[in-house]
């Protein structure tokens, strides 16, 4: 606003002072005067245009835009843990290709094949396995880690001690309200919610 009324001042004061010559001269001159006077507006006047809208487009850039921010995580790192054995079965790669396991003992580590075990029986915090050529180890693992990991193998939980391998039972006793009797002549007891599910697996 102010820019247009110092160029209307201006443009008053110069155009008086050309009036008060033009009074003074001929025709040739006066038309002179009105060809740069027309000239000196038209430049000066597009500067002051060019610098309104400039100034103009300025402001609203500024207003318009967003204000840098910067995300800060005041959280700490995690730290780095292995994966647990129920982390690793849930990739179906990772258990599609497993044919054997580890057992850690005190003095080495076992590895069995998985179609070498008949079951699998708990013993307080650790494992006690059965294998089909009559061994037997006992692993200081509890029996829910090995449950998580051979399930997906086919081995079915009959009871919260025991583990099997379907392949390996050979009949199922109707005595105790569920006995499962092993190729090895073991009696495994089944436990009254894991019924229908341990005849499902059975009958694959």
């Amino acid at each position: 606003m102010k820019n247009k009324i110092v160029f209307g001042v201006t443009f008053i004061v110069v155009y008086g002072i050309q009036a008060a010559y033009a009074a003074m001269l001929g025709a040739p001159e006066i038309i002179m005067l009105l060809i740069a006077g027309l000239v000196f507006f038209g430049f000066f006047g597009g500067i002051f245009m060019l610098i309104y809208f400039l100034i103009k487009k300025n402001r609203n850039t500024s207003s318009n835009a967003a204000p840098n921010t910067v995300a800060i995580n005041f959280a700490p790192p995690l730290a780095y843990q292995n994966p647990t054995i129920e982390e690793r079965i849930d990739k179906k790669d990772t258990v599609k290709g497993v044919t054997r396991i580890a057992l850690p003992q005190q003095n080495e580590i076992r590895y069995v094949g998985i179609e070498e075990i008949i079951r699998c029986e708990a013993d307080n915090n650790y494992t006690n396995f059965f294998f089909i050529n009559g061994d037997q180890l006992l692993i200081s693992k509890s029996l829910k880690e090995y449950s998580d990991l051979l399930k997906p193998h086919g081995f079915v939980r009959t009871h919260q001690s025991h583990l099997v391998n379907p392949k390996f039972v050979k009949s199922w006793l109707k005595e105790d309200g569920g006995t499962l009797l092993m190729d090895s002549g073991d009696k495994i007891p089944v436990s009254k919610p894991n019924r229908e599910l341990v005849k499902e697996v059975l009958e694959k």
